[in-house]
């Protein structure tokens, strides 16, 4: 998808995302709580702050920490300008884009962006010089197996894979952050599944939190919808609902 798509999806979701954010939000909340004690960062970038789950967090635990937060979604940062004013500072950009000269934060800090980058390698690549001395980088991001009961309906239903994103391994990130040459602190895996009331629930979700899926030519006709979420509720349903699984990296990593 082009990237001006991406924004323009995200901030038509503004208001409703926190209400759908059913697992971003508390991987935000973890993320935070994985932090190491005692450290007390002054200056924190959120990268790909969205409405501010992870933000939420982060001024609750460091209250006295100035945070800058950058996303591609003009709306989304406008609803973090105004729970956030001053001294915090939300920029509307592209997290690829980032210029490390001149900036110095104790903690980067990311909560369901790098699945959206293009180059995430190289995106780590160019945020990890503005770490301080002994700052901290942290990130949950979803990875291999993430959507596996979507992915598996939708191949079986329509015969062809689900246009989605494609989620790296975890022992990928553990590489590029080792390259980097930051220490992990904190590397775990998170299973995180939300229940639907029904399969057309589940892939409502998506449109909730402003995620359509990269590389679709078009979107499923009524008839394609009505068969891949027969298939859905067919193979996955339990008692209690229709499971839609995020597999979650949790990882702390000290300059």
């Amino acid at each position: 998808m082009k990237k001006s798509d991406v924004a323009a999806n995200f901030s038509a979701a503004a208001d409703s995302y926190d209400g759908w954010a059913m697992v971003q939000q508390p991987a935000a909340h973890y993320l935070v709580d994985s932090l190491p004690a005692g450290f007390a960062p002054r200056t924190v970038l959120d990268v790909g702050c969205g409405t501010g789950a992870l933000t939420r967090r982060l001024t609750a635990r460091f209250p006295d920490a100035r945070i800058a937060g950058i996303d591609l979604a003009p709306a989304m940062v406008g609803v973090c300008r105004q729970a956030w004013p001053h001294p915090h500072v939300f920029l509307c950009g592209d997290a690829e884009d980032f210029d490390a000269e001149g900036n110095a934060f104790d903690l980067i800090a990311s909560s369901f962006a790098f699945q959206w980058f293009a180059d995430q390698p190289g995106t780590l690549k160019r945020f990890a010089p503005a770490l301080t001395p002994g700052g901290i980088l942290a990130l949950a991001v979803p990875v291999t197996g993430t959507l596996a009961e979507l992915s598996a309906a939708h191949e079986a239903a329509l015969d062809r894979p689900l246009a989605a994103l494609t989620y790296p391994p975890e022992d990928a990130f553990a590489q590029w952050v080792a390259e980097l040459g930051l220490a992990t602190l904190t590397s775990r895996v998170l299973d995180m599944v939300v229940y639907y009331p029904s399969a057309l629930a589940a892939l409502k979700s998506f449109k909730g939190i402003g995620a359509t899926f990269r590389g679709a030519a078009k979107p499923l006709s009524p008839r394609e919808v009505n068969r891949l979420t027969r298939v859905y509720e067919d193979r996955f349903r339990t008692e209690d609902g229709v499971p839609v699984t995020y597999r979650v990296l949790n990882l702390v990593a000290r300059n």
